[in-house]
């Protein structure tokens, strides 16, 4: 459709078009800047989050542990006992999952049309655009918000790092003696 719009009979004046435009943002260097920062503080968030969540799920338990050994020695099996963990830790991750894909689906789609900031590049087609006329086609053209194939991934990864942390949980839970937990033998 370019090609037939820059033609002699359908000739228009600074033609541009949103796949040319993108294409010429994309080997802008201050865009690609950006891009290096944001991937960079969005992977420093998600490591501290597993941090943070492995270290809270670790002292939950820790502190717990004689509750714990309480149910074991009323009568409830290590499994019932496990299975009192998981479900308790699998509600816990499942509504984090949730509330943390739905914010950030709200806040993704509410701040990166704030987030455009691009200078003129150098060399291509939009070298000869004036400020305004830039500023103005920045406008225009509506950002779009792709989501990364790898996205899958750090959600399975994320998956991962869930089942092992409540995995851990279990075995510290059950992982005492009763007497140890109860300390039967400091009286």
């Amino acid at each position: 459709m370019r090609a037939a719009l820059e033609t002699k009979d359908l000739l228009l004046d600074n033609l541009s078009d949103r796949r040319m435009l993108s294409n010429a943002l994309r080997s802008d260097p201050l865009f690609r800047n950006l891009m290096a920062f944001f991937t960079l503080g969005a992977i420093t968030a998600l490591l501290l989050a597993l941090l943070a969540d492995l270290l809270a799920c670790w002292l939950s338990v820790r502190t717990r542990l004689t509750n714990f050994a309480v149910l074991r020695a009323q009568g409830a099996t290590p499994q019932q006992t496990a299975n009192v963990l998981t479900w308790e830790q699998g509600i816990v991750h499942a509504t984090a999952l949730l509330l943390g894909g739905a914010f950030g689906a709200v806040l993704s789609v509410t701040t990166v049309p704030a987030l455009i900031f691009t200078n003129i590049p150098v060399g291509g087609v939009l070298s000869n655009v004036s400020n305004s006329e830039f500023y103005i086609i920045q406008q225009v053209v509506p950002p779009q918000i792709i989501v990364p194939a790898s996205l899958g991934i750090v959600l399975l990864m994320l998956l991962v790092v869930f089942v092992v942390a409540l995995v851990t949980m279990v075995w510290i839970a059950l992982r005492p003696p009763l007497g140890q937990a109860l300390r039967l033998n400091e009286d």
